[in-house]
């Protein structure tokens, strides 16, 4: 059997600090240190086996002034451990410093107190909540940015748009076939550099909305079919839905992610194809589940895998298939501000699968 001898020492190897008070008024709720092992010094500065028989309030009276020995107390009398809580605590004896503890009653009389200095946590924690308030603050002014110069880009846009307008109505019978190829050019650049920026300001606002719900994926793709009815009509699509589940998102942004890969499989598809998308889901068992958009289009080399989910990265001529090369860098976006992974399997012109994760 260990006697109370043995069993200190075994503490005093524990790297944890650990303090044992005796209760020795009740009244006065007034303690003496009977017990201390060597973590203490490390933990708070002070080697607490010097005090050991002495006073608590005399000699340690912040325990009091921050509620300290109320809690020890009420350990004792309820016979109950107590999370003594987060406190920041320092007197003649005590470096100042934040602590959290416990007091777990030994006896009637007697409570141990186990704790640790937390400074360098909570240091970190306001480092982090500082840091992460400035990340607000400049998300917030590149919006801001976003938004007005997309708006002062799109005036001079409409204005070139215009000129353009009214010279080929004015001047088209003046003009040689030379003159109105180089007015087109210029108005179809003007209105493709006004879609980028459109673009940008739609990228840009991805992620800035906080709310989010549940979402019907299945009410979701039937909207998006009936928007799209005239273009599954014209290129016969067939379209396959597997039962799909509800998931916590922004509703806009998850129909903006269905609408970007359901128009990407219909549109890049071999001349004469009839488009076939399929869309299904599976559970990973790992709290996500695993969404799938397949069609039978033109597929995507492999060292181009990455380079699709990039800003204004295309593969094709504007005149093969038209569009700014914006679609797959916002649903990266979205996945991502799901906290979502999203990829590609394909094989060139033997179609693509897209694959995208959404937690529960």
């Amino acid at each position: 059997m260990y006697d109370a001898l043995d069993t200190y020492k075994l503490l005093d190897k524990l790297d944890t600090p650990i303090f044992v008070l005796k209760v020795t008024d009740f009244e006065k709720q007034d303690f003496k240190l009977i017990y201390a092992n060597e973590a203490n010094i490390i933990a708070c500065g002070v080697d607490l086996k010097k005090f050991i028989g002495v006073d608590l309030r005399a000699n340690f009276p912040g325990l009091y002034e921050v509620g300290l020995a109320d809690k020890y107390f009420e350990s004792v009398m309820t016979q109950k451990t107590l999370e003594v809580g987060e406190v920041v605590y320092g007197d003649k004896n005590v470096n100042r410093s934040a602590y959290t503890g416990k007091a777990t009653p030994i006896s009637e009389d007697t409570v141990m107190v186990t704790y640790k200095d937390i400074s360098a946590l909570k240091e970190a924690e306001q480092k982090l909540l500082h840091q992460n308030q400035v990340l607000k603050e400049k998300n917030k002014s590149l919006e801001e940015f976003a938004y007005i110069t997309s708006h002062d880009l799109q005036e001079p846009l409409n204005t070139i748009s215009s000129f353009v307008e009214i010279l080929l109505k004015t001047y088209d019978e003046r003009m040689d076939d030379n003159c109105r190829q180089i007015l087109g050019h210029i108005g179809s650049s003007t209105t493709r550099l006004k879609n980028m920026i459109i673009s940008i300001l739609e990228y840009s606002r991805l992620g800035t909305q906080k709310e989010k719900m549940n979402i019907d994926c299945n009410l979701l793709v039937q909207e998006i079919q009936e928007d799209f009815k005239t273009l599954l009509d014209s290129k016969e699509v067939k379209l396959h839905i597997s039962n799909l589940p509800s998931v916590n998102g922004s509703a806009s942004e998850m129909r903006m992610l269905f609408q970007n890969l359901i128009s990407n499989a219909i549109k890049y598809q071999e001349k004469g194809s009839i488009p076939e998308v399929s869309i299904n889901v599976e559970d990973n068992q790992q709290g996500y589940w695993i969404f799938s958009v397949t069609d039978n289009g033109i597929g995507i080399a492999e060292n181009d895998r990455q380079k699709i989910f990039k800003m204004f990265h295309r593969l094709h001529l504007q005149q093969e298939y038209q569009g700014v090369g914006i679609g797959l860098a916002n649903c990266l976006k979205i996945v991502q501000n799901h906290n979502g992974k999203i990829w590609v399997e394909s094989v060139l012109h033997q179609g693509s699968t897209f694959y995208f994760t959404i937690p529960y």
